[in-house]
């Protein structure tokens, strides 16, 4: 049987990933810091993914195995002869977990030089260049050939919200899942042999990449972030607004213009899409607090993330992104108090000024970008915005 080991056994990992490498014939071990979560898929040994479209469905992912990270006895073990390994533990942690592969890929490669792919499921561009770079960054000459020679890093596109929603759960790892999901893989860059059911393998991957970023996740932290400010609870009430669908829905042609414009993708299709995210905001059983979807507004809003990157390409291309621009300037006003890096920003605020910060977390350098933000961030607080 294929063996795959994923990083991260979050909702992300349990509900999407996990999933469709169950259903593609995969023996699953999933790897993560916490101890309880690691404890209860080994005391399970199966969950329920419960799939909240029109109607609630059920399925059952079986025979999983966890391990925690810092069990490497039994880490090694499975990485010795995986044939996939894949990440969905967040951008910023691909980092470590690349300077602990490096550890184990070597520890393997003693042992063995069989293929393997190695990808990043994560909500940002090229994430799989990060952790390859990271497991370089950290191996020996010895090691990198076997690397060049026998391991694929695809780039991946992933797209399944996967909310916190209050289900009655049979295990305390069962998990709820939207019913609509894509996952595209960089085809060129496959090492192995894998067939992973519901995958897409793509010739060129960053249009699928951008436009996911932009006009879902985008769309969705703008939602939140107008949503939060207008006191509402959920993703599904907030978009059902009328002003906070009318700015969501001219940020997604505003990014649309880019995209067009960059990767020639049609603009029929892209309305297309963009009309698709909407409609999967308004699921009232997904019930996905504007909190969760805002938090960590820190890395929501830096440069090349799914606010700033499209408000430059439609600069670029000549539109002024008005639209995105209330974005970024909402996430500027989120001020959750339980959400450490929201605070963070506001204390920046605080000390240095609206617009220092702006530049800051942003790295925007456009001088009329930046105006603008501050402005509609001072119409945003004022209540202008009804």
């Amino acid at each position: 049987m294929k063996k795959a080991v994923h990083f991260g056994a979050g909702n992300i990992g349990r509900g999407f990933i996990g999933s469709l490498l169950y259903k593609s014939g995969y023996d699953i071990y999933f790897v993560d810091v916490f101890k309880e979560l690691v404890d209860n898929i080994n005391k399970f040994k199966s969950y329920n993914i419960f799939i909240l479209g029109n109607d609630i469905k059920k399925e059952v992912v079986d025979g999983v195995k966890a391990i925690h990270i810092d069990d490497e006895e039994n880490l090694l073990k499975a990485i010795a002869d995986a044939d996939v390994i894949t990440t969905s533990v967040g951008v910023n942690n691909l980092y470590g977990i690349g300077e602990k592969l490096a550890y184990y890929l070597e520890r393997r490669f003693e042992k063995n030089d069989l293929p393997l792919d190695i990808m990043a499921c994560e909500n940002a561009l090229f994430a799989t260049n990060i952790l390859r770079d990271s497991i370089y960054k950290n191996s020996s000459e010895t090691l990198k050939a076997y690397l060049d020679e026998k391991v694929g890093f695809p780039n991946t596109a992933v797209d399944r919200i996967v909310p916190n929603v209050d289900i009655e759960k049979e295990t305390p790892i069962d998990v709820a899942v939207e019913e609509f999901f894509e996952w595209d893989i960089e085809k060129d860059a496959v090492k192995g042999d894998f067939d992973i059911k519901g995958c897409e393998l793509v010739d060129d991957l960053e249009p699928y990449i951008e436009r996911k970023l932009f006009l879902l996740n985008g769309s969705h932290a703008t939602t939140a972030y107008l949503g939060y400010l207008k006191g509402y609870k959920y993703i599904h009430e907030a978009i059902l607004d009328d002003t906070i669908d009318k700015i969501v829905r001219n940020l997604q042609l505003e990014a649309s213009f880019g995209l067009n414009n960059k990767h020639k993708i049609e603009m029929d299709k892209l309305k297309e899409y963009s009309d698709k995210v909407i409609e999967r905001f308004k699921n009232p059983h997904l019930k996905d607090e504007v909190v969760r979807v805002g938090r960590d507004p820190v890395r929501k809003l830096s440069n090349g993330d799914r606010l700033v990157s499209p408000a430059k390409l439609s600069f670029e291309t000549g539109l002024m992104p008005e639209n995105i621009l209330y974005g970024i300037a909402a996430g500027f006003a989120f001020d959750y108090k339980d959400d450490p890096k929201a605070m963070e920003i506001q204390e920046s605020i605080n000390t240095l000024g609206l617009e220092e910060t702006v530049k800051k977390v942003t790295g925007l350098d456009e001088t009329i970008l930046i105006d603008k933000i501050v402005k509609k961030y001072k119409e945003l607080k004022s209540g202008k915005i009804k």
